[in-house]
């Protein structure tokens, strides 16, 4: 008899029990093992899974959040491992119960073994792969707990792909506590192991999100993090520094993002730039926005601004003059401007300056 963990019913055949897992439970319930239960049904009856998560590192990551929650009741089944209870044990109790279950293992043997991989959870299907492993129910749990518990003890120097859970997950509550500067750095810190284990070929935020943890929505963080490193930014300036570094890294990465994204990313670099007072870097940067994107109404009006409402006091003929065309083409692009009526009183300020210029300079003359 088999008996479901999940609702105490009992089984005969080990091939009922997956399809009840199937049919009645949700998937981020499951435990690993029965996890491949459901796997070994869906393969065995050739079924499409749709909206069931097929990826072992998103299936590790939602057990993850759902072990840092106590269950409804308060108790966890008896012979049931939680990653505080391999947190708990000696790296030499570790090792004893891995060898008990047929895994051998050192440091030096798993430094070697991290060297290709960038997943805890595909480093345990390695050893599973490998070895004749007796590890039956909530044991084959221990397994990947402990791929990932000696990772942080023995190789803590290499990025994995389950760590970018921990960085997200502690900022989410340090901006909850409405600690945003912390929390931004470790959204950073979790920004540092995206980069680290997405492979290099990969060019798109599309590409890179097939290969991450499915519990993050890849084009949302970025977003999200750009947006909190911009306010922290206002209170503490060393914050548009990170952004700078951010969003450079963002669009070195993937510069085969779609086109809006990529506009969006190279304004926050100007818009940093200017912030620190780099001046000509930021003008630079809006430059070659324009080029890039000639329909783009707001790098005509943010370069614009930063002649005009910067340093019109010492602006020359021609720089005025360009500072027109700026705002004139900013208001022609195809593109509508919000606040075009405020773009439209800069550029009669700047023709008035213009004309005012012209009326003097033939006085003189």
């Amino acid at each position: 008899m088999v008996e479901c963990r999940y609702c105490e019913q009992a089984f005969e055949e080990e091939s009922a029990i997956r399809e009840h897992l199937y049919e009645s439970h949700e998937r981020d319930e499951l435990s690993r093992i029965d996890q491949k239960r459901v796997d070994q049904y869906v393969e065995e009856h050739g079924l499409d899974e749709g909206s069931r998560e097929e990826n072992q590192i998103a299936d590790q990551s939602i057990n993850r959040e759902q072990r840092t929650v106590d269950p409804p009741d308060g108790t966890y089944p008896a012979d049931a491992w939680e990653l505080s209870d391999v947190e708990a044990l000696s790296t030499d109790e570790i090792v004893a119960k891995l060898a008990n279950h047929g895994i051998e293992t050192n440091e030096t043997a798993f430094r070697n073994r991290v060297e290709d991989c960038n997943s805890a959870t595909a480093l345990s299907e390695q050893w599973e792969a490998e070895y004749e492993v007796d590890a039956t129910g909530y044991d084959q749990d221990f397994i990947w707990m402990t791929a990932q518990e000696l990772w942080e003890r023995w190789t803590t120097d290499v990025p994995n792909k389950e760590r970018i859970y921990d960085f997200v997950q502690k900022g989410r509550d340090l901006r909850e506590k409405g600690k945003y500067a912390e929390a931004c750095d470790q959204w950073l810190t979790a920004w540092e192991y995206i980069l680290a284990v997405i492979p290099d070929d990969i060019t798109t935020i599309e590409e890179a999100d097939r290969t991450l943890p499915t519990f993050l929505s890849l084009e949302a963080f970025i977003r999200s993090l750009d947006s909190d490193l911009a306010t922290v930014a206002e209170d503490d300036p060393a914050y548009h520094e990170h952004r700078l570094k951010f969003c450079r890294e963002v669009c070195e990465q993937f510069p085969d993002a779609d086109d809006e994204f990529l506009l969006d990313f190279h304004h926050f670099i100007a818009d940093s730039l200017a912030e620190l007072d780099r001046t000509a870097d930021s003008r630079a940067e809006f430059k070659a926005l324009i080029e890039e994107y000639p329909e783009d109404p707001w790098a005509y009006k943010k370069l614009a601004d930063s002649y005009w409402l910067d340093d019109s006091d010492d602006l020359t003929i021609e720089e005025i003059e360009r500072t027109a065309e700026l705002y004139q083409a900013a208001l022609k692009a195809d593109t509508p401007l919000e606040g075009a009526s405020i773009v439209a009183d800069r550029l009669d300020e700047v023709e008035n300056r213009l004309a005012d210029t012209g009326a003097s300079d033939e006085r003189e003359s």
